[in-house]
């Protein structure tokens, strides 16, 4: 009786096991590392030549191939000019800027996805905080100034990115109203910027 009740149970397992559904995982790679040039357009071309980024990224999921990636960037200047900054009252000339740092996140969404998940393209809407970093010259008519002459603003960004098993190409338009929060430089500092560059993804 015992191996008729053992053999009715393997037999019921089997059965059983042909019935039970297991959910897909859904792995979406969240750490994300881009690098980029970056472009400044209109008057602020004439604040600084180019720059080169370095950006990272963590990614969540909030919807059907919808997403939401929080970083930050940080931009190295390549050839930063002087700007008239206002200092106690009145205008003076900053060493042209080196660096660059943006914090925020970014509305991403999946436009199109290949069915093996290995190939997709997609689009990122972000907004964040940003400065860009200036230095008082080294002059004595500086010294004891307790001063650090740091623009900063909203960014606003929207970019596209094409992937292909983790690594890719990606390119934005980023607009920096740095007059915006700051009245001790010219009213038509500029703010526009395009960047273009790699990116890479991957899961720890």
């Amino acid at each position: 009786m015992n191996k008729l009740f053992f053999i009715v149970f393997i037999c019921g397992s089997v059965a059983a096991q042909d019935t039970i559904i297991f959910p897909k995982i859904d792995v979406f790679k969240r750490n994300i590392i881009e690098i980029s040039y970056g472009i400044p357009l209109g008057e602020l071309s004439d604040k600084y030549e180019s720059s080169i980024n370095t950006a990272f990224y963590v990614r969540t999921k909030i919807g059907k191939k919808q997403y939401i990636d929080f970083g930050a960037e940080l931009s190295g200047i390549v050839k930063g000019k002087p700007i008239e900054y206002e200092i106690e009252g009145e205008k003076q000339l900053l060493d042209g800027s080196k660096s660059a740092f943006l914090l925020g996140f970014r509305y991403t969404r999946f436009l199109y996805q290949s069915k093996n998940e290995n190939f997709h393209i997609e689009s990122n809407t972000g907004i964040g905080w940003k400065y860009l970093h200036y230095s008082l010259p080294e002059d004595e008519l500086f010294e004891g100034v307790d001063l650090k002459p740091t623009l900063h603003t909203i960014a606003a960004t929207q970019g596209m990115k094409v992937m292909f098993h983790g690594f890719g190409v990606h390119c934005s338009y980023q607009y920096s109203p740095y007059t915006l929060f700051n009245s001790r430089t010219e009213n038509n500092f500029g703010g526009a910027s395009f960047n273009f560059g790699l990116s890479g993804s991957w899961n720890f």
